[in-house]
């Protein structure tokens, strides 16, 4: 959990080596994405049932793994459009890091055994 929030903590730093407001738009994607990727590392494992604690039932693997697919369709979608070179919106990204908080906010809930309404909020369900 302490990663998770010091990478979230580290998003407007990061952010602010970019140049242009569409080069800034397009680090905070990328910094979001790094972010995800620390935050969800553990999930195969928690899924897995490798990690000692409360097993999660069948319905909080689902949760899980909706929310946790939502962000990363955000994150696919708008590095698509980078790549391309396209241009992305402040709308779009600022969507992505308000899913992000939540899904960090219901992967920690689900890992102690209760289900936050940040889980609905992006794609799963409670």
């Amino acid at each position: 959990m302490k990663k998770a929030l010091l990478a979230l903590g580290l998003l407007p730093l990061l952010a602010a080596c970019a140049d242009t407001a569409q080069g800034k738009l397009r680090q905070t994607v990328f910094d979001t994405d790094s972010a995800y990727h620390v935050v969800a590392s553990p999930m195969p494992d928690v899924m897995a049932g490798k990690v000692t604690g409360k097993p999660f039932t069948t319905e909080q693997k689902t949760i899980a793994k909706l929310a946790s697919q939502s962000v990363f369709n955000e994150i696919q979608s708008l590095e698509t459009s980078i790549e391309g070179g396209s241009s992305i919106t402040q709308t779009a990204v600022s969507a992505l890091q308000t899913d992000f908080a939540s899904f960090e906010t219901c992967w920690a809930g689900l890992k102690t055994g209760t289900t936050p309404d940040s889980c609905a909020t992006i794609g799963g369900s409670k």
